[in-house]
């Protein structure tokens, strides 16, 4: 049951046009009745002609579906893929190729454990991750120019230098991980493909120009080369329980895909593109981490160690 207090809210609109819509159902033959201080309802055995959805919703119910394999148990999972295959039988057949086609575009990579850490040291204490909404942006954008194979213009902030540069690109897929959306694309600038964070793109342009699409690596060819790439470095490092409690959200700038308990410590994993500004954000934990995965961290951070040592020597010196 609702009430047309709730229906006025939810539409943004006056209760004098929910009663208003309401007697137009009612005059139509929609079985809606009501009870004194609860609200409106449909007779039982009533059922509602087949809902119609635009591809929009289509769309971002496919991207949940993504997103929802790594959180969700077996049997969830199957109750959503059975809903949302009812919603693919109603909509257009164009739609249908839109979203098969989009479909193959989409990779999501597993963001590993969701839950707090607890701190041995202190049992009371439990560190949480912040209720915090995606500041991912072009999403429906980026799905229209995969589709359609269109060129793309952006402007785009790198992480590492922060400076702003324009870019025509060549989309091929969109992938999520470390709790971003990126667009993955042939940058005629570079003249290579690149990984475009979609929360760094100030504004996104898509281009009457079309691309061939098959002159271009397929998304799952391009994550395949991608295995062992330096772009997408795995690193995992063991902190020690003190400094697992300060690590806060700064892992999240450097890749972070998820965390579990050892006996020395907290063993998080990362998929980094930044080793360099990774490294000398290690730095401040000093002695309370391992790295265990991650050869060019291990050197970097040698070499940082190096030239504070000789940095500070000098000037101790002096």
């Amino acid at each position: 049951m609702v009430t047309a207090k709730f229906l006025a809210d939810y539409f943004n609109v006056s209760e004098r046009t929910i009663y208003r819509d309401i007697n137009t159902l009612e005059n139509a033959g929609v079985p809606i009745r009501a009870q004194a201080g609860v609200g409106y309802f449909l007779e039982k055995g009533y059922h509602l002609p087949p809902i119609s959805f635009t591809l929009d919703e289509a769309a971002s119910l496919l991207l949940g579906e993504k997103l929802l394999v790594s959180s969700l148990d077996k049997n969830s999972l199957k109750n959503f893929k059975q809903a949302f295959n009812k919603v693919k039988s109603v909509i257009d057949s164009s739609d249908k190729d839109y979203l098969s086609s989009f479909d193959s575009s989409v990779k999501v990579f597993p963001t590993g454990s969701h839950f707090p850490v607890d701190d041995i040291k202190e049992k009371k204490e439990r560190i949480y991750l912040e209720d915090t909404h995606s500041t991912d942006k072009w999403l429906i954008e980026s799905r229209n120019a995969l589709v359609n194979h269109q060129v793309v213009k952006i402007e785009y902030t790198a992480l590492s230098s922060n400076k702003h540069s324009s870019r025509y690109i060549e989309p091929i897929g969109l992938f999520y991980y470390s709790w971003h959306w990126h667009l993955i694309g042939w940058c005629r600038l570079r003249e290579t493909y690149r990984d475009f964070r979609l929360d760094r793109i100030l504004t996104f342009l898509a281009q009457s120009e079309k691309f061939i699409r098959h002159n271009r690596l397929s998304f799952q060819e391009y994550l395949n080369e991608q295995k062992g790439s330096e772009e997408l470095e795995t690193v995992e490092i063991i902190f020690g329980f003190e400094s697992a409690r300060f690590v806060g959200e700064q892992r999240y700038m450097f890749g972070f895909i998820g965390e579990e308990k050892c006996k020395s410590g907290i063993r998080m994993k990362f998929l980094t593109h930044v080793p360099e500004y990774m490294a000398r954000w290690l730095l401040q934990y000093t002695n309370d981490i391992e790295v265990v995965v991650g050869d060019s961290i291990q050197n970097l951070l040698k070499k940082f160690t190096s030239d504070l040592t000789q940095h500070w020597g000098n000037k101790l010196q002096k």
